[in-house]
């Protein structure tokens, strides 16, 4: 996979995810370095670190490099383009969530997929899922997606939790694909969040940055125009411009 993404500096610089897709972050997220060279990630981590936490020492900025290390090698390995992530002070509680994006190449059957069909597919697997799991369909500026939202509870050890214990946490997930049929591949949007209580300020975050999302290909064959257009899309209320700007 060939991809070209690029940290945004500030909310209106964009983000690429190839020559052909490009997306918008708030200045508030930091940048994973999944598309740094294998032997530059360690010290990519680092920097990240003294960015994160800038009175921190040598042992800290370590620690949280050794720690994202297997992290960001999991997301190489899985093709991802993009992996940004806040870290947010909300009336004193800390709050996180993480967005990446990916461009899959070589879908099966990609160019006759509709976010219909994948919203199938999907409901399909979610069937077994639980209750937790509901798939729909929206209307993007780039197209129609198929968007899959799900809840996992994850055990973590006692080694990184507060209370030095043992702990189950939920975490709340989004999906979006992007059909994009003319070269058989999807864009993939997925936002994580372990912070329950902040659902509503990050799902609208995370679709104000999927709205974002343009597709610039010269020559769009005859049957990836969408059918109607997009219904026009709302300003992001208050919560996100009050957190993001």
């Amino acid at each position: 996979m060939d991809t070209s993404f690029r940290a945004a500096g500030t909310a209106d610089i964009p983000t690429a995810v190839s020559e052909r897709l490009l997306f918008r972050v708030p200045p508030a997220f930091f940048e994973l370095p999944v598309q740094e060279d294998p032997e530059l990630v360690g010290e990519a981590l680092i920097e990240l670190a003294q960015d994160i936490y800038p009175t921190g020492d040598a042992p800290l900025w370590f620690q949280y490099a050794s720690a994202q290390l297997p992290v960001v090698a999991e997301m190489i390995e899985e093709g991802v383009g993009y992996a940004g992530f806040c870290l947010l002070d909300l009336d004193g509680r800390h709050s996180t969530a993480t967005v990446t994006a990916t461009l899959l190449e070589s879908v099966p059957d990609g160019r006759k997929a509709t976010a219909a069909s994948v919203a199938a597919e999907l409901s399909g697997v979610a069937t077994g899922a639980g209750e937790g799991t509901l798939v729909e369909t929206v209307w993007l500026p780039a197209g129609e997606a198929a968007v899959r939202f799900t809840s996992e509870i994850m055990s973590l050890p006692a080694e990184i939790t507060d209370s030095g214990r043992p702990e189950e946490v939920e975490i709340g997930k989004i999906a979006v694909f992007l059909p994009l049929r003319r070269h058989a591949e999807m864009a993939l949007f997925e936002l994580s969040t372990p912070c329950m209580q902040d659902w509503d300020l990050y799902s609208e975050l995370f679709f104000s940055i999927v709205n974002t999302l343009e597709v610039n290909d010269p020559e769009p064959a005859a049957d990836d125009r969408p059918p109607a257009p997009p219904p026009p899309l709302t300003e992001p209320e208050s919560p996100v411009r009050d957190v993001f700007g």
